[in-house]
């Protein structure tokens, strides 16, 4: 090989590199002049206070309007960037309307194969492409003449005379063919308020319709002081999209979804905030007939007649390690609401200090709802402070813990048949019913089934004048010697070890809680570290990595041995009991 230049020959496939300077020197600047066309034709910047050449190109030839460099990004090549500079935008403003057209119909629509960044710090800053979504806020807002007032619920702001001339939409995404990106926005003021067409009713901050398969990502964003008839945030319609690190917040709906509302699709949902969002139903969240995952989200302070939370209608929902916080219900579900055909999983979720009429944390009507490895603490209701359900709905909940949840009937459970309607059957197994008697109140004859769960109280203390409990095997009414309850620190003690989160790290205890290794034996353990009794924990965090270890009287055994099924440091007929009663089990 040459090292003073090459040739590129392709050679049974392959790329074969050979020769002189110049033709060195002529390939480097055609590959220059690639580089550099990609560069500048794929880069638009976009900044208000710009005041070169206004054609995009750098950041002090920026374009002054969004409009303008959504325009250029329609023709350019795929695919294509638009930087967004601190400041404020409105969809009715470009250079040829720089005093915006009052148009409501105006909206910032996203385009195939485009990404569109905000944050950044723009002209006059020492670093124009300096990126902080917080410090240099880019501001997508609706408010056309700068005139909108504040009203005390985000439901008001539907017919506030002010908003009466908001866009309709800020931001939408239709028919979407491939993958967009809006990242680092905040996206505010847009009222969809028109009564025709439906779509001029339905998402404030964003309307989002992407068909053909696409598969838009919203990052990073804050939807704030949105309004709609549907969906005031942002609604969702047969689409997949992926709404990750966002924040929506003081939004209001009329009728459905405050913050969100999903009808026919699979959004999926990571890392994102809602607060203080209002609906007549879902205050946080409406679903209709789709099948959204909801991961490590946080739901605090959303209000609504139904569903303060969340209120889901004939969908397959899946929620995971989400905390639902102060949420309100004037009457069903303070924290989330199941209904009509509505099938929905929580895994690892903490129902805390949310209020309702009937079901202060959760409420099912016809639908089928799981509870797997989730808290039920400080929830308030007149029916059913943790859950309460009617008309042939199916409970099943799995190694829960149900603590200082209040309530004039079922302080952790209610079932009870609001309309008259079919009673539900409930399913529960390995977990705990803590703080007063009065844990469980069954005044319709639903069917309670109850195993190798702690209840305060016992039998004896569960309201059952139809007789539709079944006291199953295994169950157990002993204190269950929570780590810090007042705290909300719901471990279970143990003197071989506790996961101490404020710490994050194992502690050892004077006591054990008779929780560990009462559950299930049918039960797999799951995660729970050694030693674990092979047999799973009541409770919220058996089966889990933070399950509390298993103690048998002697100095904790620090050595895996081969055939110590049950983690006691000796292998004998225990173990092989264990295993015996494992024997060919699939799971």
């Amino acid at each position: 090989m040459n090292i003073a230049g090459f040739h590129i020959y392709i050679i049974g496939g392959k790329m074969k590199l050979e020769t002189s300077l110049k033709n060195m020197m002529l390939v480097s600047a055609f590959l220059l002049a690639i580089c550099y066309t990609f560069v500048e034709g794929q880069i638009i910047h976009v900044d208000a206070d710009a005041n070169g050449l206004n054609d995009g190109t750098s950041w002090d030839n920026a374009y002054n309007y969004l409009q303008d460099g959504l325009a250029d990004a329609a023709s350019a090549p795929k695919p294509a960037e638009i930087r967004v500079a601190q400041g404020i935008y409105k969809p009715d403003e470009d250079t040829i309307h720089p005093n915006g057209t009052g148009d409501r119909t105006a909206t910032f629509q996203l385009i195939n194969g485009v990404t569109i960044k905000g944050g950044f710090a723009g002209i006059g800053e020492p670093d124009p492409n300096a990126r902080d979504i917080e410090e240099y806020e880019t501001i997508l807002s609706g408010d056309l003449d700068s005139n909108d007032v504040d009203v005390n619920d985000p439901r008001e702001s539907y017919d506030e005379p002010s908003r009466a001339e908001n866009s309709y939409h800020v931001t939408t995404i239709y028919d979407i063919e491939e993958t967009v990106v809006l990242d680092g926005f905040t996206i505010t003021a847009g009222n969809a308020n028109s009564g025709y067409p439906w779509e001029d009713y339905s998402g404030g901050g964003m309307f989002n319709r992407p068909r053909f398969g696409g598969r838009p990502t919203i990052t990073n964003c804050t939807l704030t002081k949105n309004s709609a008839f549907m969906g005031g945030g942002m609604y969702n319609f047969e689409n997949n999209s992926v709404v990750n690190n966002c924040t929506f917040t003081v939004n209001g709906a009329d009728d459905y979804g405050g913050g969100i509302y999903n009808a026919y699709g699979n959004p999926e949902f990571d890392a994102c905030t809602f607060i203080g969002n209002s609906a007549d139903r879902g205050g946080g969240m409406f679903s209709r007939r789709s099948s959204p995952i909801i991961d490590d989200c946080l739901f605090i302070d959303n209000s609504a007649f139904s569903g303060g939370g969340i209120s889901n209608i004939g969908s397959n929902q899946t929620v995971n390690n989400c905390i639902l916080i102060n949420n309100s219900a004037e009457l069903f579900g303070g924290g989330m609401v199941n209904s009509s055909h509505d099938n929905t999983s929580l895994n690892n979720c903490i129902l805390t200090a949310n209020s309702a009429t009937v079901g202060g944390g959760i409420y099912g009507n016809l639908s089928e709802t799981t509870l797997s490895n989730c808290i039920f603490t400080g929830n308030l209701a007149t029916k059913g402070g943790g859950i309460s359900s009617d008309k042939e709905s199916k409970i099943t909940v799995n190694n829960c813990t149900f603590n200082g949840n209040l309530a004039t009937d079922g302080n952790a459970l209610a079932g009870y048949s609001y309309f008259g309607f079919k009673p539900s059957k409930y399913d529960i197994r390995n977990s705990i019913f803590w703080d007063g008697c009065g844990q469980i109140w069954n005044n319709d004859g639903s069917e309670i089934i109850i195993s190798y769960s702690d209840v305060q109280c016992g039998e004896m203390g569960i309201y059952d004048p139809c007789n539709g409990l079944v006291w199953g095997a295994g169950n157990i009414d002993v204190d269950p010697c929570f780590a810090d309850a007042n705290n909300g620190d719901l471990h279970l003690k143990s003197q071989a070890g506790r996961w101490d989160p404020n710490s994050s790290s194992w502690v050892q205890d004077d006591i054990t809680s008779p929780c560990i290794d009462a559950g299930d034996p049918a039960s797999p353990i799951g995660y729970e570290p050694f030693p674990n009794g092979g047999i799973i924990n009541m409770g919220a965090y058996g089966g889990t990595v933070e399950a509390s270890k298993s103690y048998f009287g002697d100095p904790v055994c620090g050595t895996i041995v081969a055939g110590d099924i049950n983690g006691d440091c000796i292998v004998n007929f225990k173990d092989f009991a264990l295993m015996a009663y494992h024997w060919l089990e699939q799971r």
